[in-house]
């Protein structure tokens, strides 16, 4: 990083000093083009005219090398933008880290039925004719060389069948994991699932289906991650008790879950068909639902106080306290696109779908695909995020950004207080005490991000700031030998900080108070200007 900073600031003085020649050497050949008769050429590099220019308007001079001084303050702001971004993906790293051990964002989907059935259908095909049929069809004066054949193919297939009625109550308990400095908040959900299906007529979903096996029928239930699952009950399914399998059978609408046996050969076409079981299951940052119901209804409890309610639709119902939320989603089947029943080829899952993957020959897969219409289970899902209201990373990235504004109006300040009490004192900042007072102030937001992920970023940012406001006013002080401009460059910087401090807390007014601000500093910049272009007054002749 040091070397970044010596290697920066060397380029910029050589694009300083690049850009310093070429207008000397412009002010020089403007000087000869406008010679007038009589008056010595000057000598390259000669600045006198243009110092009588600026002679008794020290302020504009300052201004201008102060606005130099901040703009180099670019590359330090640089690399400590860039090294918050690095710990950033750094925590991230780890946030990530924690969430493939202990579980990542989950979208439960489920439960669904899945009904194999078998179809029965004629098809030809053309096939070579035999030896002995192609010397006979020669022998007659034929030029055929195959013959039409049909035969009876019999395929395999199964239905997706959606719920009825869906219920799912959850619970939810929220938890921080530590690894090394840093923190990751993580889940457990306790989620009670009932509800119904009604048994369709499978055979109206396609032609050609002879039977309907309902006996092998499973129950699907699709989760991101299966590794989270810390415990489930037994299924109840029609009446009948099962254990849970792992894995779905590898379709393409639920590629990662679990599964249920169960024969409901004895239910007939519009039978109602219970359902009810509970999971716990753990992960990170948010938790879906997918409501697949003619009528879903979730209704979702947690001690988290600050919800980030995400997906399609918004709850119904909430409640936010101080210890926890409640929150109620009603969610009718008119918000979807799909149907209650249909063929296992026709659905996706965009929140699992990693491939096209029911079925064992690529091209037959492909050209299957093609031949479905999809239908996206995940089109409509709703849920909640478990959201962070003070993000460290966030706050640190829009400090930096605000960055070089607060050091230029420090600089401001710095200038304001120079320029009236130097001239009392004849002890005025020379340029290289502004560079390390920039350095100073650039210093404020490394020590912000290094504290604050050791003691938080209120705490580190009151120090960072206390720590600054006290060098900056010390070395003023010492510099200028008063306090009193030391003293009241302190108070200036303590409000710019406190200012910042404001904006960054502060989502929706952030840009009307920075603007507020900067209106502020052009303003204080112009009462401090605003006699820069008065002569000054005659002496009195006695």
């Amino acid at each position: 990083m040091i070397l970044g900073f010596l290697f920066g600031g060397l380029l910029l003085l050589a694009c300083f000093a690049i850009v310093a020649a070429g207008a000397i050497t412009a002010w020089w050949i403007w000087r000869r083009m406008t010679l007038t008769e009589g008056e010595p050429a000057p000598k390259w590099g000669d600045l006198s005219a243009l110092r009588s220019v600026v002679k008794g308007q020290p302020v504009i001079l300052s201004i201008i090398a102060v606005t130099i001084i901040a703009y180099v303050m670019t590359i330090p702001m640089g690399y400590i933008k860039n090294l918050t971004d690095e710990r950033y993906y750094r925590y991230q790293s780890v946030v990530d880290g924690i969430a493939s051990t202990w579980g990542a964002p989950q979208t439960f989907t489920g439960p669904i039925l899945h009904v194999p059935y078998t179809m029965r259908y004629q098809v030809s095909e053309e096939v070579p004719l035999t030896a002995a049929e192609l010397t006979l069809e020669q022998s007659r004066g034929g030029t055929r060389t195959s013959k039409e054949v049909r035969k009876t193919v019999e395929e395999h297939s199964a239905a997706l069948v959606l719920p009825d009625n869906l219920a799912i109550d959850g619970a939810i308990s929220t938890e921080e994991r530590y690894r090394s400095i840093y923190t990751a908040r993580v889940y457990s959900a306790n989620l009670k699932v009932s509800g119904n299906f009604l048994i369709p007529d499978i055979s109206e979903i396609g032609e050609n289906i002879v039977a309907v096996h309902w006996d092998r029928a499973t129950l699907l239930v699709g989760i991101t991650s299966t590794k989270a699952i810390r415990s489930r009950s037994e299924l109840t399914l029609g009446g009948q008790k099962t254990d849970f399998l792992p894995g779905t059978g590898g379709i393409v609408a639920l590629p990662t879950g679990f599964s249920g046996n169960a024969d409901l050969s004895s239910f007939e076409n519009g039978d109602s068909v219970d359902f009810d079981f509970e999971i716990s299951v753990g992960g990170s940052s948010s938790l879906m639902l997918t409501p697949i119901g003619v009528s879903s209804v979730f209704a979702v409890s947690s001690e988290w106080p600050h919800p980030n309610f995400i997906g399609s639709g918004l709850p119904a119902a909430r409640e936010i306290t101080a210890s926890g939320f409640k929150a109620e989603w009603s969610v009718p089947n008119l918000v979807r696109n799909y149907p209650q029943a249909d063929d296992v080829r026709t659905w996706i899952n965009s929140s699992f779908n990693t491939g096209w993957r029911y079925g064992s020959d690529g091209d037959e897969v492909q050209a299957a695909r093609e031949k479905f219409n999809s239908h996206d289970l995940s089109e409509y899902i709703v849920g909640v995020e478990f959201f962070e209201t003070v993000f460290l990373y966030s706050l640190l990235t829009r400090a930096t950004k605000y960055g070089i504004l607060f050091i230029a109006l420090i600089f401001l300040g710095v200038l304001i207080f120079d320029n009236y009490y130097g001239r009392k004192n004849k002890a005025k900042l020379a340029l290289t005490q502004y560079v390390i007072i920039g350095a100073g102030l650039a210093l404020f937001y490394l020590t912000l991000l290094a504290a604050s992920e050791h003691i938080g970023f209120t705490s580190a940012y009151v120090a960072a700031a206390a720590l600054n406001a006290v060098m900056t006013g010390g070395y003023v002080a010492s510099a200028m030998r008063d306090r009193r401009p030391a003293i009241f460059i302190m108070v200036v910087q303590t409000l710019l900080y406190a200012f910042l401090f404001f904006i960054l807390r502060m989502e929706d007014y952030s840009l009307i108070s920075g603007t507020a601000l900067l209106v502020a500093a052009t303003a204080a910049l112009m009462f401090v200007t605003r006699n820069v272009n008065r002569p000054a007054k005659a002496e009195h002749v006695k």
